[in-house]
C-alpha cells in the first residue's frame, strides 16, 4: 500500500506583519490604560513604555528650542512685531517630537539639528551615525488642540485658565478610542523622498498657541501669567514638561504622500532599532 505524504504549508510570516501585529497590540493597550494628564510619570506597563519626557524647564534647552522656533517664526511669517502663537508653536511641537526621537535613539542617530539654514533643513531631521546616507523624518501631532483664532478672551483671566485646564483630555475616558481612532499625520513627497525611514510622535500635553503653562495647578495662577496675552512670542517662554508617546515607523517607500497616516498603519516602534541595524 502506497502511503500518502500530506503537507501542511504554514502561513508565511515576515517581519512586517510581525511588527503590524504588535502595533495592533500596542493600539488596544494604549486605549485601555493610557492614564489622565498628571506631571508624573505616566503609569504605563512595560507593554507601553516607549513614551518620552522633554522636560523645558531645563534652561539650556528650553532657550535653543524657544530661539530656533522664533527665527524660524521670524523668517517665514514676516517678524517678531507680528504674533504668530500657531505657527510659532507647529515648529515648537516639531522640535519636541525631534527631542524625544532622540531621547529613544540616542548614539543611533545625529543630534537634534538646531541650526538656521538659509533654504530649509532639506526635508531630513537626523541621519543614522553610522551610516549617515540614511535620512529619518519626525512627523509630530498633538492630541489636542486648540488654535488661537478659537480661544475665547472674554473670560476672566482665571476663569480663561480654569476652562482651559478643563478641557485637558481624560484619557481614561471612553472617548479616549475615538479620539485615538483619528490620530492622524501627513508626510510630504519632498519628505518622502528625501528619507528612508519617518518616525511618528504623539504630543500629549494640550497645545492652544504658545499661551499657557503646562499641568495648570488652578490653585497657583497668578494674573500675571497671561499679561503677555498681547505681546511679541519672544517676549514670554511657555516652557514646562511635554511629554509625548512615540507611536510607530515606516519605511517611507511603503507610505503614500500628502495622505493620511493612522495609527493601524504603522509598525510598532519597538522594532525600529532592529530595523535600523539593517542600514548599518
Amino acid at each position: 500500500m502506497s502511503q500518502i505524504l500530506i503537507i501542511y504549508l504554514m502561513p508565511e510570516v515576515n517581519w512586517m506583519k510581525i511588527l503590524e501585529s504588535q502595533q495592533d497590540e500596542f493600539i488596544i493597550k494604549l486605549k485601555e490604560r493610557m492614564p489622565a494628564f498628571t506631571r508624573s510619570k505616566y503609569d504605563f506597563d512595560e507593554a507601553i513604555h516607549l513614551y518620552s519626557l522633554v522636560d523645558l524647564d531645563d534652561i539650556d534647552l528650553a532657550y535653543k528650542l524657544n530661539w530656533f522656533c522664533q527665527e524660524l517664526t521670524y523668517k517665514y511669517y514676516g517678524g517678531y512685531s507680528n504674533y504668530f502663537p500657531d505657527e510659532f508653536m507647529n515648529y515648537k511641537i516639531g522640535k519636541i517630537g525631534e527631542e524625544s526621537v532622540k531621547q529613544y535613539l540616542y548614539k543611533l542617530i545625529s543630534d537634534v539639528d538646531y541650526e538656521l539654514y538659509e533654504w530649509g533643513d532639506d526635508g531630513a531631521d537626523f541621519y543614522l551615525t553610522n551610516n549617515k546616507s540614511v535620512n529619518l523624518q519626525v512627523k509630530t501631532t498633538c492630541f489636542s488642540r486648540i488654535l488661537e483664532e478659537n480661544v475665547d478672551y472674554e473670560y476672566e483671566e482665571d476663569e480663561y485658565f480654569f476652562v482651559l485646564e478643563q478641557d485637558y483630555v481624560n484619557l481614561e475616558h471612553d472617548e479616549c478610542q475615538k479620539i485615538l481612532d483619528g490620530v492622524k499625520w501627513k508626510i510630504s513627497e519632498k519628505e518622502q523622498n528625501k528619507n528612508q525611514i519617518c518616525i511618528f510622535v504623539l504630543l500629549l500635553n494640550q497645545v492652544v498657541g504658545d499661551r499657557m503653562p503646562n499641568y495648570v495647578d488652578i490653585k497657583e495662577i497668578d494674573k500675571e501669567v497671561v499679561s503677555y496675552i498681547n505681546h511679541p512670542v519672544y517676549d514670554f517662554d511657555c516652557n514646562g514638561i511635554y511629554s509625548s508617546i512615540l507611536c510607530g515607523f515606516k519605511p517611507t517607500d511603503l507610505l503614500k504622500p500628502n495622505t493620511d497616516i493612522y495609527l493601524k498603519d504603522l509598525f510598532y516602534i519597538g522594532g525600529l532599532k532592529g530595523y535600523l541595524k539593517h542600514f548599518t
